[in-house]
């Protein structure tokens, strides 16, 4: 498998990539009313999907954004990881779990939040499951933490922390860490299907390192 998709093109990368743009760009011309109407039609709304309205939204939310930055900042992550991953898992793999992930969040967050009228939108869920595979999978790959190389599992050390810690520190409301944290779990899921001893071998790595950071926390005072 290692070897299987060296050279290769990340092409659905490059696809989702064009694809959610070009539909970023199509909202950004379009004046509030009509914009606002597309978020309507194809957002996910907790509420309605609990009641049997709107399922299609457990797809198309992850292709609108709700500003340009939220869009750039999910576009570089998935730059950042969908290629590497893409390569290693193969393009109808990565395909699947991209969208199986992003699926698993909405749904979690629509569970935990069944009364929200709040429409959710934007690829997160989905890219935190492509990194879940590249933490477990390639946790020494060098990788893109927005512009830091970093290892990848850092990048998953960070990150899961981070949205974990999300979940009962004050933080911006309208993130919803919840489907993040789905996103990523259920891509760590999918790494083990895919190659159990590798992921097996990738998460005893990250809990290796996350000691030796902690440890080195409590000698240096930062926690």
């Amino acid at each position: 498998m290692r070897d299987r998709g060296k050279g290769r093109r990340p092409r659905v990368t490059y696809l989702l990539l064009a694809s959610t743009a070009i539909i970023q760009l199509y909202i950004s011309v379009l004046s509030a009313p009509e914009a606002l109407g597309v978020y309507e039609e194809h957002a996910l709304y907790p509420i309605r999907l609990l009641n049997g309205i709107g399922i299609d939204g457990l797809v198309t939310y992850m292709f609108i954004h709700g500003s340009l930055m939220h869009f750039l900042v999910n576009a570089i992550a998935l730059w950042g990881a969908g290629g590497i991953v893409e390569r290693e898992i193969g393009p109808s793999r990565y395909a699947l779990v991209y969208m199986l992930s992003g699926v698993a969040a909405g749904l979690t967050h629509s569970l935990l939040n069944p009364r929200s009228a709040t429409p959710l939108v934007g690829a997160s869920g989905a890219i935190f499951g492509v990194i879940a595979v590249l933490f477990l999978l390639m946790p020494f790959k060098i990788a893109f933490a927005l512009v830091i190389p970093l290892p990848s599992v850092l990048i998953g050390i960070i990150l899961s922390a981070a949205e974990f810690s999300a979940l009962w520190l004050p933080s911006e409301a309208l993130v919803a860490h919840d489907a993040h944290l789905a996103g990523f779990i259920f891509g760590g899921l999918s790494a083990f299907a895919i190659d159990g001893r590798r992921a097996l071998k990738g998460l005893t790595i990250a809990a290796a390192v996350f000691a030796v950071l902690c440890l080195l926390g409590f000698y240096f005072g930062l926690i």
